[in-house]
């Protein structure tokens, strides 16, 4: 395949780069070139609420995200990176160790959220966040959830309390979150750039179970099936809104 060039936004240089530098991750992370529809959106800081995304049926049962749903996650990203909210945690909940049934997976991730934006406003600001769910083969259902939070908000001694007050059954490898950019994120003068493009590549990667078709249009260079969830896929807090576009899938 072609190279494909970066793809950047205004405010926050969304970059390409050929080395992700999040070996938290354990996955080569791919480059991407966006479609003419993906340009950056504007966000809407009106809407109140946390849960944005695709309105699914909640029996519907998906294996990979579809075409519609990468395109959207794709400007959702966009709208965050551009405007300055620059993702720097990396949150991975495999919530089918911690008891949920794959039916409540998409309530479980949305009361997620909804406790992480609770704990922000308490603290005088708003979470931006996007998230993709998956089922591999070893590890059960999960979700990938990528978080700007406000200036100062910490997740430490918090997130256990949150799986718990979803629902769910806290254990060893259930919760794991990762500080997007590590180290280098607090190089005086790299911070933002660096963390920035660590970012985008972590955005990259959660796209991983779109479908081949959109993996060679976007240029995406890993594509595999997601594995079977049911109900709500994806998502994104409604100060991403792109309810210009229309939410359903």
């Amino acid at each position: 395949m072609a190279k494909t060039a970066p793809m950047r936004a205004s405010a926050s240089a969304m970059e390409t780069v050929k080395c992700g530098g999040i070996g938290d991750t354990g996955t080569a992370l791919a480059n991407y070139t966006p479609t003419s529809s993906c340009d950056l959106a504007q966000p809407n800081d009106d809407k109140r609420g946390t849960w944005g995304g695709a309105r699914n049926r909640a029996d519907r049962v998906s294996h990979y995200l579809t075409d519609k749903q990468v395109e959207r996650l794709v400007m959702a990203a966009e709208n965050a990176l551009g405007s300055g909210r620059i993702f720097q945690r990396h949150w991975t909940v495999h919530y089918g160790l911690a008891g949920i049934e794959p039916s409540d997976g998409a309530r479980f991730v949305g009361k997620l959220i909804d406790l992480v934006s609770k704990q922000a406003r308490r603290e005088g600001g708003r979470v931006t966040a996007i998230w993709v769910r998956e089922c591999a083969s070893g590890k059960g259902e999960h979700v990938h959830i990528l978080l700007h939070l406000p200036a100062g908000m910490s997740l430490r001694n918090r997130t256990r309390r949150w799986i718990v007050a979803a629902g769910g059954k806290y254990r060893a490898g259930v919760s794991k979150v990762t500080v997007i950019g590590g180290r280098f994120s607090k190089v005086e003068g790299d911070s933002e750039g660096h963390t920035a493009r660590n970012a985008a590549n972590v955005v990259r990667y959660i796209m991983k179970a779109g479908t081949r078709g959109v993996g060679i249009r976007l240029g995406l260079l890993r594509v595999e099936e997601g594995g079977s969830i049911m109900g709500k896929r994806c998502g994104w807090t409604q100060n991403l809104s792109l309810s210009y576009m229309g939410q359903d899938s």
